[in-house]
């Protein structure tokens, strides 16, 4: 078992099917101020390949990139959450776009819409700015958007739909829509990002009813580090040691085995950031699982 505080690891490089990559982390946060280094460097032997870091304000980028420097598992995606965007400026913007020209920035964001503080008509009318102009961005080089919302996907989903997106667009950071949201932002070819919030949810909740029945194509999975600790698990801080066992609740959702998830999903995560993967094969970083991982035959889906 993988605990929080890094003092037990699982041994989960052992079988392909065990591997994950956590598609949204916050490493760079305080509270891994404690612990930080030796919970990274753990995330391999718990059978997670990589996490990619998510940008909140403007400064975390400049931290991510050091942290993505000083461990090769770490990625990063460039931006700034919408809850920090008054921060944002036309000179603060160029940095982020020449943060872009690194070879482990493989999106873009966090970016996006949250309602959820009562926002003034100014603040939502700014973040609805920022975020046109992060998905022109994404569009114009090329890369997956991470995209936030919160109270707000009436809004996210028109403004998404006044763009011809990337084939595949990028991630709903940590969904938490309704059903005819996920189906809309799906068809968009977005990917929904799946932590451990339904595991605190009642069984009725609109979340664990899309989570039963949408495309297991369309599934993504994160943690939020050190946000969003699923239910059951001790301490006070997620890792994305928690992978594990936000796929064992989905598979009691689904009626799948978690082996089976785990194999979708991680294919899914190549289609998301092929970058990661090519990366992973060119450097041949952990010898004994990757290279199969990288040569499996496409899934069989039908």
């Amino acid at each position: 078992m993988c605990h929080n505080n890094g003092t037990m690891i699982l041994k989960g490089c052992e079988k392909v099917s065990s591997l994950l990559i956590d598609t949204h982390t916050h490493y760079v946060h305080k509270r891994f101020d404690s612990g930080r280094d030796m919970i990274i460097k753990g995330l391999k032997e718990c059978g997670i390949i990589a996490a990619v870091e998510g940008a909140i304000d403007f400064d975390s980028n400049q931290r991510m990139k050091y942290l993505s420097e000083t461990f090769p598992q770490i990625y990063m995606t460039t931006g700034c959450h919408p809850n920090c965007i008054e921060e944002m400026n036309a000179e603060k913007y160029k940095e982020i776009v020449d943060f872009l020209e690194y070879d482990k920035v493989v999106g873009i964001g966090e970016t996006g819409l949250d309602y959820a503080r009562n926002k003034t008509r100014e603040q939502i009318h700014s973040q609805q700015e920022w975020f046109e102009r992060f998905i022109k961005l994404s569009i114009s080089v090329g890369k997956p958007l991470v995209v936030h919302c919160r109270d707000a996907y009436d809004d996210l989903i028109n403004i998404l739909q006044k763009y011809t997106l990337l084939e595949r667009p990028g991630v709903i950071h940590s969904f938490n829509g309704d059903a005819e949201q996920a189906r809309t932002v799906i068809e968009l070819g977005f990917f929904l990002g799946v932590n451990g919030m339904f595991t605190k949810m009642n069984e009725e909740s609109p979340l664990r009813s899309v989570l039963r029945t949408v495309p297991l194509e369309s599934i993504v999975l994160e943690t939020d580090s050190p946000y969003l600790l699923p239910a059951h698990i001790e301490g006070k801080r997620n890792t994305s040691y928690n992978l594990h066992h936000i796929v064992e609740k989905l598979a009691e959702l689904r009626g799948e085995s978690a082996e089976y998830i785990k194999a979708v999903v991680l294919d899914n995560t190549r289609v998301l950031y092929p970058t990661i993967f090519a990366d992973i094969k060119r450097t041949k970083r952990g010898k004994k699982c990757i290279p199969t991982i990288l040569s499996r035959p496409k899934l069989d889906r039908n």
